[in-house]
């Protein structure tokens, strides 16, 4: 079979491919700054342009942050969940996924982790999440608050072992946080008691995780995230996921 007018990618999305994988293969750390253009217009055989539209492909990854001025170039940077969510939100969104459906793929997510926290009983764990419940214990009301209170969530995916769960629960946390800020009270006797009732939650499932206790520890869990579901949509009206982004 004959195959003719195959055109190859362009160019710049050549160079911009050549540069991503040592990026994020780590062969080029991260806060280094690339060589002069000059420099690397010579190496990838390529003109300024190019080059530089390879720059804004990169950029717009955050895989790049181009620096203007004398002292100007191209330093390297990691993707930021933020990056993630935002274009997981878009696609969500397109989807006509609800702000509920991710609070239900959290539970779906997080009630295995704990079983898994409480079956391995890491010390490492334990210290790290001891340390949690401590600055919870120190909190006063407001959305600082809202937010502490949501780290235990984000520490439960962060300390799995299993690192695609990490990735997409760390997505779907920061989401979530957005919902948590927008959808419910900050201030006043129901935000101060539900507080109360979240970091008394948080420390019991400590014990748990600590007594190995597996399967308690993946029930008790699975009640608060539902019952945190209920509190945060009583009586509220659902934006979508790109206006908790925005």
């Amino acid at each position: 079979m004959e195959v003719t007018n195959l055109r190859e990618p362009k160019m710049a999305n050549r160079v911009a491919a050549a540069l991503r994988k040592m990026i994020v293969r780590g062969e080029i750390p991260e806060g280094t700054m690339l060589p002069p253009e000059s420099e690397l217009m010579e190496r990838f055989g390529v003109s300024r342009p190019t080059l530089r539209e390879a720059f804004r492909v990169l950029e717009s990854e955050d895989l790049l942050h181009i620096r203007r001025g004398v002292r100007g170039g191209a330093q390297v940077t990691r993707p930021k969940r933020e990056t993630l969510a935002r274009f997981a939100g878009l696609i969500l969104e397109s989807e006509g996924v609800t702000v509920k459906d991710v609070y239900d793929a959290r539970i779906a997510l997080e009630v295995p982790m704990v079983v898994e926290l409480a079956e391995e009983q890491d010390p490492k764990v334990i210290a790290q999440l001891e340390e949690i419940i401590e600055r919870e214990s120190q909190l006063e009301p407001g959305p600082q608050a809202v937010d502490q209170l949501t780290d235990f969530h984000a520490a439960i995916a962060r300390l799995s072992n299993i690192k695609t769960l990490q990735i997409v629960s760390e997505m779907l946390h920061h989401i979530i946080e957005k919902a948590n800020r927008s959808l419910q009270p900050t201030v006043g006797p129901r935000a101060e008691q539900a507080a109360r009732r979240s970091a008394k939650t948080h420390r019991m499932i400590l014990e748990l995780i600590k007594a190995g206790e597996a399967e308690k520890a993946g029930e008790l869990w699975r009640r608060h995230l539902e019952k945190a579901e209920e509190y945060l949509f009583a009586g509220s009206e659902l934006g979508t996921i790109v206006e908790l982004l925005e």
